[in-house]
């Protein structure tokens, strides 16, 4: 009974969904990897105005990355090993998220 409950308490706790982006301090870097398990990595980075940020998908899945404000809201499917580049000119925090798997997989850009 007590292995049952623990591994229900195991599987809840992965259906919690990914990290917050939000709490999560920001990385200094302009690449976020798509690594196995759905999520991204870092979660939170942080770029200086100007910077191309590229996303590369080393997970199995296609994932997506859109921007849910800023310069390009576009849907940008990113295939197995393949990767996606935008530009942030202006200052400012901007959140982003896999539309194939919103509940795991959600960022944040902040761009000095």
């Amino acid at each position: 009974m007590a292995a049952t409950l623990a591994g229900l308490a195991l599987a809840a706790a992965g259906c919690a969904g990914g990290p917050d982006p939000d709490s999560a301090e920001p990385v200094a870097t302009t690449e976020v990897e798509m690594p196995r398990s759905y999520r991204f990595d870092p979660v939170a980075i942080e770029v200086d105005a100007g910077s191309e940020v590229t996303w590369t998908n080393e997970d199995s899945f296609t994932h997506t990355v859109k921007l849910e404000d800023g310069p390009d809201t576009s849907d940008h499917r990113v295939g197995r090993g393949d990767s996606v580049t935008l530009t942030f000119d202006t200052a400012g925090t901007y959140h982003y998220v896999c539309t194939l798997h919103p509940r795991d997989m959600k960022g944040v850009v902040v761009v000095r």
